[in-house]
């Protein structure tokens, strides 16, 4: 988990104008005035770096940081 959360840290701030430490699995999208757009940013980066394929129904079914940890996590085993 630590490790993938370091990984959308700086993806997240760049997106979001937020500071890296302001990101935690808590982390809500709601909180950071996630729009569609925003989620498939975050998509298209997530697939870019991990090189894995996201789904954009499941991508906006994640309410926080943590959750879509989990989802990469169950991709990136599956």
């Amino acid at each position: 988990m630590l490790q993938i959360l370091n990984l959308l840290k700086p993806i997240l701030a760049d997106i979001f104008d937020v500071e890296e430490s302001e990101i935690t699995p808590a982390t809500t999208f709601e909180e950071l005035y996630a729009d569609e757009y925003d989620i498939t940013e975050i998509r298209f980066a997530i697939e870019e770096e991990l090189d894995l394929t996201l789904d954009e129904k499941e991508m906006s079914a994640q309410a926080s940081v943590g959750e879509l940890i989990k989802l990469i996590e169950e991709r990136k085993n599956a």
